[in-house]
């Protein structure tokens, strides 16, 4: 501790029992008719603590000023660390083709937002596209955020993607879903209303005979916006796949619309509604 920290400490416990000296001296006054003997020995008392506290402006300005240079020198030793750890990532993302973009404390690689909170507890969390989906969280080390966010990258928009087979389940979960809306083909559907249905046709023979929670096999909205934006073509026979841009009161409530990126830029639509409409020609 420096020692005009211990100094100011010290005078500081000394204005302290000045101050309820002060306190003492002040109550005395207050009173109807205070008697003249006990304001003098509250006076005297709060005089003689404050005599003891010392001259303290001067002491106050010095550790002010002390602290704040210790605050600055700290402050920009962590935005070094936190550069340092922002490089890292960057570094290894770049090893598996992945580049990282944007300033702390939100990067950005392909699809996915990588935010960091920093201090005590600090962690990076991962999110699909612009904070749209919370993906996951790791420490603030490198090589695990590097490796998370590669493993997200892969796991959306890698593998095996048939998009004719895509397209007619999608447009086999349409038909059902204008039936649901008692809608003629054609019309618009709650985009959502399509992940539902997609969602319960992927489901196992072992859902079916017992629709519980450890039977049932995920498919939601991450998953379905990558799909939808892996679509080179969106015809399917003598139909064609209509999306539909969600309005701003749409994309208040997650079930009125679905965020689908373009591409692997991080960029992307709200959509509300969806129609297999007549193809041209």
């Amino acid at each position: 501790m420096s020692e005009r920290i211990s100094e100011f400490l010290k005078t500081s416990r000394a204005l302290s029992a000045a101050a309820k000296a002060a306190d003492l001296a002040m109550k005395a006054l207050s009173k109807t008719d205070p008697a003249p003997a006990t304001i003098a020995e509250a006076a005297d008392a709060a005089v003689s603590a404050l005599k003891k506290a010392g001259p303290i402006d001067s002491l106050v300005i010095a550790v002010r000023d002390e602290l704040a240079a210790a605050s600055t020198t700290a402050r920009n030793a962590l935005e070094r660390e936190r550069a340092l750890l922002a490089g890292a990532v960057a570094a290894e993302l770049a090893k598996v083709g992945l580049k990282v973009e944007g300033h702390l404390p939100q990067l950005r690689v392909g699809l996915l937002t990588m935010e960091f909170a920093f201090g005590p507890k600090g962690r990076c969390i991962l999110w699909f596209g612009p904070r749209h989906e919370r993906l996951g969280d790791c420490p603030l080390e490198a090589t695990a955020i590097a490796a998370k966010a590669a493993e997200l990258d892969r796991s959306l928009m890698g593998g095996e993607f048939v998009e004719a087979l895509f397209l007619a389940e999608l447009r086999a979960a349409y038909r059902v879903c204008v039936v649901r809306q008692a809608v003629p083909e054609g019309e618009r559907v709650p985009v959502t209303a399509l992940l539902a249905e997609i969602a319960f046709r992927r489901q196992r023979p072992a859902f079916w005979a017992d629709p519980r929670r450890e039977t049932f096999t995920p498919y939601g909205r991450v998953e379905f916006a990558c799909a939808l934006a892996r679509l080179k073509t969106r015809r399917d026979g003598d139909r064609e796949l209509r999306l539909d841009v969600a309005t701003m009161t749409q994309t208040r409530r997650p079930e009125d619309h679905l965020w689908v990126p373009r591409g692997r830029t991080g960029d992307g639509t709200h959509y509300a509604t969806a129609a297999f409409v007549k193809a041209p020609g």
